[in-house]
């Protein structure tokens, strides 16, 4: 806690340097990350803990797994002409529970796909203040890596925004998110529990509805002649989705199951 506010207070000395910022500078800890500190680290600590005995039984199962599969594999052989294709890494193997290795949130993207800064690049404007008025952090604008010709975009064009945020910012706009935006939106339910990248790290998608909830948007709304839907990335060191799944829901971030369809109904 300590290291924090000593870290922001001499960011803060006179005569130094730091970016624009349309919020004030944060000479304390986030109440996020107070209580991920103070509280949430350890009870995900011990809700994922395993005994030597369980996890000794459960890695000979997986190995057993793989090796059923292996054998069991078919198909055509690879051709030794073809050039060989990337293999992806396999997952990396968790670690045992404990207070060294307990899931935190790494950085969280905010993103805007503009589509209409194809026809004029000026309306990435919009697009730029927004991100920088709700996350008080400059944004950066994003350039197409390669060419699409039926959209009509070449490598180099800016086709977005995005911000990365990191530390007390980071735990500042999860608070704003989940406490603020999340419960004014009637029809969001929350992140299905199928979500996720495999590796802990899950994506929440909003429309252009969503960007004036946020309490630094509702006195400049109207000055945006464009708003636009935004994207949030939460990226986690948790190694797998439960984890991450525990660790988000810890921080108030919701989670729903996949209803299943209604079944018909007969009258006699």
């Amino acid at each position: 806690m300590f290291g924090a506010v000593s870290r922001n207070v001499a960011a803060l000395r006179p005569g130094a340097q730091r970016a624009f910022s349309t919020g004030p500078a944060l000479g304390y800890q986030a109440r996020l990350s107070q209580y991920y500190h103070n509280t949430l680290r350890d009870d995900l600590m011990i809700l994922q803990y395993v005994p030597p005995q369980v996890r000794a039984r459960q890695e000979v199962m997986e190995e057993a797994r793989l090796q059923a599969i292996k054998e069991n594999a078919g198909g055509t052989p690879p051709n030794p002409l073809r050039k060989r294709l990337k293999v992806r890494p396999p997952k990396p193997r968790v670690a045992e529970s404990a207070a060294h290795n307990t899931p935190y949130v790494d950085k969280v993207t905010v993103h805007i796909r503009c589509r209409e800064a194809l026809q004029n690049k000026h309306n990435l404007l919009s697009a730029l203040m927004t991100l920088q008025v709700v996350t008080g952090q400059r944004a950066e604008v994003i350039k197409a890596k390669n060419d699409a010709a039926p959209w009509k975009l070449r490598k180099g064009m800016p086709i977005g925004a995005k911000v990365e945020l990191t530390g007390d910012r980071m735990y500042e706009f999860l608070d704003k998110l989940v406490e603020v935006v999340l419960p004014r939106m009637k029809e969001y339910s929350g992140l299905r529990m199928d979500s996720g990248d495999g590796m802990g790290s899950f994506t929440l998608g909003f429309d252009n509805s969503a960007i004036g909830l946020f309490p630094e948007m509702e006195m400049v709304y109207d000055m945006f002649p464009m708003v636009f839907g935004f994207a949030v990335n939460i990226k986690t060191t948790a190694g797998q989705n439960p984890s991450g799944r525990l660790l988000l829901s810890g921080l108030n971030v919701p989670f729903v199951h996949a209803r299943k369809p209604a079944t018909e109904s007969y009258m006699l």
